[in-house]
């Protein structure tokens, strides 16, 4: 059975392991502003203010996305260490490579053998992991 989560929670996930973490991804794209507009180091004017703060509204959603799967990942692994260990082994893995047919059904595989669990108790941690993203997210779930 497919839950209305499961594609957007798992590319939030990737998405975090791409860039690390909320920090990351805030920086380089105030970086990538400040290359854009050409400014140096000296003080910002106001008009540098209202374009960063334009960027990071535009952003809000990836950036509130980041957010929640990092307190998802610290409420993993202080109360949930099995779900922590799926998720980094089956979403976390090559965050920067497309997902292509059946990679995600190969990981539950190499998973269920590593951890040891079932296969079912294994998309059962993924779809704790993916409830807490939404609760965290602030999405109906």
């Amino acid at each position: 059975m497919k839950d209305h989560l499961r594609d957007y929670s798992t590319a939030a996930f990737r998405f975090w392991a791409r860039w690390g973490s909320r920090d990351n991804y805030v920086k380089y794209l105030l970086d990538d502003l400040q290359r854009q507009k050409g400014s140096g180091p000296c003080s910002p004017t106001e008009a540098a203010l209202i374009h960063k703060e334009q960027l990071l509204q535009d952003r809000y959603a990836e950036i509130a996305d980041l957010e929640a799967v990092e307190r998802v990942i610290e409420i993993c692994q202080m109360h949930y260490p099995d779900v922590y260990r799926t998720v980094e082994m089956i979403y976390l893995k090559n965050p920067d490579k497309p997902l292509e047919w059946g990679d995600i059904k190969d990981r539950v595989h190499q998973a269920e053998l590593s951890i040891p669990a079932s296969e079912r108790q294994v998309y059962r941690w993924l779809r704790r992991a993916r409830t807490l993203f939404a609760e965290e997210r602030g999405l109906r779930i």
